[in-house]
């Protein structure tokens, strides 16, 4: 009846009053069916559901496509349950919630060295990663330690490994990420070796062809014939002009 009138009943109306009359579980597969609409109280009354059945795999999937829930309330009432993958769960939903530091305590007690460490190179905080590190060191997990060192690679520094190594005796667990580190490292170098050098080049064929365009122009001015002065004026030839004629009278002969 309800997966008849799903697209007229309010879903949060219908989960409350099943809730209360204790039948809950009586409506899970129209929940199921509506819950692509995101409903917080859909939500949280199956992730209730599964977490009781104790079906980790479908509250992972629930958590993973409907994020509309009380998600750090859900994390700490499953971080303490028997079932080690709800735990896991716990740690995922922290992680997801940028609770970074509570999803690594989680997994490291649960000796979920593996999701440590993708939750530490996921934050993207350089002292979680160097914590974790140095947690494996104490811990004696030599193995851990190197492979902590390439999960977080981007953000562990080179001279941290190197002291924690050469301190604590793990210089071999250490040395291929140094390897790795200075073959990247020299591999950076050379490549800003070979930018400067073509920079100069370019420079160098720039001033040239500046240089030629500039003997090219000298060349041409060179072949141009000398300027001559202008031609004189009408009425103002070489030479001076002839007296003018003598005037009559005043005693002068015609």
């Amino acid at each position: 009846m309800l997966n008849v009138l799903a697209l007229r009943v309010d879903h949060t109306r219908v989960v409350d009053i099943m809730r209360k009359a204790g039948h809950l579980r009586l409506v899970k597969p129209y929940m199921v069916a509506v819950q692509s609409n995101n409903v917080s109280a859909v939500n949280e009354a199956l992730n209730e559901i599964y977490v009781e059945e104790e079906d980790y795999d479908r509250l992972r999937e629930s958590i993973d496509l409907h994020d509309n829930f009380d998600q750090i309330g859900l994390a700490q009432k499953i971080e303490k349950h028997e079932l080690l993958e709800m735990r896991r769960v716990a740690a995922y939903i922290y992680k997801k919630a940028g609770r970074w530091k509570q999803s690594i305590a989680l997994s490291k007690k649960d000796n979920h060295y593996k999701d440590a460490m993708e939750t530490a190179s996921q934050s993207g905080e350089r002292e979680l990663a160097e914590e974790l590190l140095v947690y494996f060191i104490e811990q004696g997990k030599k193995e851990c330690f190197a492979s902590c060192l390439f999960v977080c690679y981007d953000l562990l520094r080179a001279d941290v490994v190197l002291e924690l190594a050469w301190i604590h005796n793990m210089i071999d667990f250490a040395f291929p990420y140094l390897l790795q580190f200075i073959r990247e490292y020299t591999g950076k170098v050379d490549e800003l070796i070979k930018d400067k050098i073509e920079a100069q080049k370019e420079v160098k064929a720039k001033e040239q062809e500046e240089k030629e365009v500039i003997a090219q122009q000298n060349m041409y001015a060179q072949l141009l014939p000398l300027a001559l002065p202008a031609p004189p004026m009408p009425g103002m030839g070489g030479g001076f002009a002839p007296p003018p004629p003598p005037m009559g009278g005043m005693g002068m002969p015609p």
